[in-house]
């Protein structure tokens, strides 16, 4: 027997098979709802920062074997010379830490730079931005990254690829590649196309976005039509929807229509990724711990550094307390806070007065962001998932011939100059740090 009364369900002015169909419909939207409330409802323990970053440390430590994997990167072509490399099946069963050496752009030689840590840092972080920007796997929607339906990157198993090397990402400490929207992550961590919560806004075709917005905004049932007729080159193509959309099941018909157009058309390409992120143990890691899913989930929030954070994240490594080095290390430190509150604030070019600049330096001042300094003396320019490792710090040289402050990004360590030029009264030091800055703008560049 069909479980509800059908006269309920009976709008005025429908014919009696219309009649059924919308009452078949309202009791499949009213199902879905009830999915939907069992699924929002189901709790999770939030782990705070530090529990993440214990927990990915742990197991870090499990999943990554003795030895090392070289790894040879063009920073002109990121994203071609790591999926060369990413994609070898004897690779991708190995799971030694990464050795990152960059090929110099200028002579086609190596760089003299040992990964310690911090070449490997930078490698990660210029890999997510060629990951979102210039694999060609992703498209934006208003609400982050979505997959983008490639069938060669498909057929070579492009997905996977990026799976594995956001899992490698993750567990060998480089920065969250937080960049997915919360929908590709619903099927992620649920395994189950039935919990992806989506909205037009996963969309990443505009057009058809847009379109779907309309059905959304219509308020009466005129211009609702006006609007499902924008919809008519495709949605005769998905099975169950409804025929004939009125107001009492234009919800369902946009709900269903998202995801067709979001998940279902890419299904496979999800699939892949989600396999690839099986590599190191990550899928069952977010799976059995779902508030793992700020490592993948683009939030609403800024996700800029402050100046503030900064400052906490690099923490001073003084002379003993009442030694004269002391008392002058302290006012630099004071300067270094005053240099990232007015990066922050965009007065870095106030406070450099009547200084003239050149054309670049102008360029890059108003560039400039507190994330540029992280990456200056980490390579990356926010906190890894994982934590530093070591620990950033700053250090003193109390040293009268050197004034550009130097980067040890390998222990992760920024030293600043303590002489009478950096600690005169003027926008010397700001100056300083600016050109150290551009100097180091291969591995400052965010």
């Amino acid at each position: 027997m069909f479980p509800y009364n059908v006269a309920e369900f009976v709008p005025i002015f429908l014919e009696e098979d219309e009649a059924l169909e919308e009452a078949i419909q309202r009791s499949l939207l009213e199902e879905s709802d009830r999915q939907s409330e069992v699924h929002i409802s189901r709790s999770f323990k939030k782990l705070s920062k530090e529990e993440i970053e214990g927990l990915l440390r742990a197991h870090s430590e499990k999943v990554i074997t003795p030895g090392t994997r070289q790894l040879h990167i063009s920073r002109a072509n990121v994203w071609s010379t790591a999926l060369r490399q990413f994609k070898r099946p004897k690779f991708a069963e190995s799971c030694e830490m990464l050795y990152v050496t960059f090929a110099s752009d200028e002579h086609d030689t190596e760089e003299d730079a040992a990964d310690l840590g911090g070449p490997r840092r930078e490698f990660f972080r210029l890999l997510v931005k060629a990951i979102f920007q210039d694999s060609g796997a992703f498209e934006a929607t208003p609400n982050g990254c979505t997959l983008k339906f490639n069938i060669l990157h498909l057929q070579n198993g492009v997905y996977r690829t990026i799976g594995r090397m956001l899992s490698t990402i993750i567990v060998q400490g480089g920065e969250a590649p937080a960049f997915l929207s919360p929908h590709v992550v619903d099927y992620i961590v649920s395994g189950d196309i039935l919990q992806v919560h989506l909205t037009p806004d996963d969309i990443g075709d505009p057009e058809l976005r847009e379109n779907l917005k309309k059905v959304v905004n219509a308020t009466t049932q005129h211009d609702l039509e006006k609007a499902v007729s924008c919809c008519d080159s495709w949605r005769y193509q998905v099975e169950g929807l409804p025929l004939t959309v009125t107001m009492a099941n234009k919800d369902l018909f946009v709900k269903n229509a998202a995801l067709y157009l979001a998940v279902l058309q890419r299904q496979s390409c999800f699939d892949q990724l989600t396999d690839g992120l099986s590599y190191y143990g990550i899928l069952s890691l977010l799976r059995e711990n779902p508030s793992l899913r700020v490592l993948l989930d683009l939030s609403g929030e800024d996700k800029d550094l402050t100046a503030s954070l900064i400052a906490g994240v690099l923490r001073p490594s003084y002379s003993v307390l009442g030694s004269n080095r002391r008392v002058r290390e302290e006012l630099m430190v004071v300067k270094f806070r005053e240099f990232l509150q007015c990066v922050e604030n965009k007065e870095l070019r106030d406070a450099l007065g009547e200084r003239t600049l050149t054309k670049d330096e102008e360029a890059f001042v108003k560039a400039l962001r507190p994330g540029h300094i992280l990456a200056f003396a980490t390579r990356s320019s926010k906190v890894p998932a994982i934590g530093f490792q070591p620990a950033p710090k700053i250090t003193f040289i109390h040293d009268e011939s050197k004034h550009l402050p130097i980067a040890h990004t390998c222990a992760n360590e920024l030293q600043l100059f303590v002489n009478e030029t950096t600690m005169a009264d003027d926008d010397a030091f700001h100056y300083c740090f600016l050109v150290a800055l551009m100097n180091g703008a291969l591995f400052s560049t965010i």
